[in-house]
């Protein structure tokens, strides 16, 4: 997959999270873009662990209407826990099994598009999973939750789901609104896909949204790579995996950025 971004000069790559509480995990995103935009912090990828409470994850537009909101209550009422991203697309699975990727980048006076970004955020973990034995690509695949042409693929199954927000202007300190880039990644570790998409396909039915999802279209990554989790539980599993990306990260990054 072919790059047509510079990586940033000063780049972290950090674990961040708040596995306690749901929202506040997810709100992280906008916090930590505001500060690279302002130049508070440099830019940073960020690896965190969904919250343990089972759920979803959904857009501000799945919530924008009082039928959203009454679905949401819904589940939330339930036992579920339903977050809402700052990043467009249609619900993602949520809980101990789940691993995300935020690109938290300044918006530079680059000439890109959001498949540019797309590209630099797919490509490595592709490459990562080429490590451990696996081929991946990326494509749409009908049925699938959040589908989207930079859906990662396995066995042409669907594992990691992509989405991105733009957020105010040109960074800088001198701009008014110093505005960032993130590039999301939901990896599926180790979820039931049968309770996940059924809960998916709930929120939409009691939102009275025709959008509906197979869970035949999706894989875990315990079934794509399950040398690497045996006798871990869904929580170590996700632990391990995001500590094995963040250590690729660094060598990956040590290579493309010399």
């Amino acid at each position: 997959m072919t790059l047509v971004l510079p990586w940033p000069a000063r780049l972290e790559i950090e674990w961040i999270d708040d596995v306690e509480h749901p929202q506040a995990n997810m709100d992280l995103d906008p916090q930590l873009g505001t500060d690279v935009a302002s130049g508070r912090r440099p830019p940073l990828i960020r690896l965190w662990r969904a919250a343990k409470h089972r759920g979803i994850g959904v857009s501000r537009k799945d919530v924008a209407t009082e039928a959203g909101q009454r679905a949401m209550q819904s589940l939330i009422q339930d036992g579920y826990s339903v977050v809402v991203r700052q990043t467009g697309g249609t619900a993602v699975p949520q809980g101990e099994g789940v691993l995300h990727v935020s690109y938290l980048f300044p918006r530079l006076p680059y000439t890109v598009t959001t498949d540019d970004y797309y590209r630099m955020l797919c490509g490595p973990i592709i490459e990562w999973l080429g490590t451990h034995g696996c081929r991946a690509t990326t494509g749409e695949l009908p049925g699938s939750y959040c589908d989207g042409k930079y859906n990662v693929l396995v066995n042409e199954q669907k594992l990691v789901g992509t989405a991105q927000a733009w957020r105010g202007g040109l960074a800088g300190m001198k701009s008014a609104r110093p505005g960032y880039i993130l590039a999301h990644a939901c990896i599926v570790v180790d979820v039931d896909m049968e309770w996940a998409t059924g809960l998916i396909n709930r929120f939409y039915e009691e939102a009275g949204n025709p959008y509906r999802v197979d869970a035949s279209t999706s894989t875990t990554l315990r079934e794509c790579l399950p040398g690497l989790f045996q006798g871990a539980s869904a929580s170590e599993a996700t632990h391990i995996a995001l500590r094995d990306l963040q250590q690729f990260y660094r060598a990956y990054l040590s290579h493309v950025c010399d």
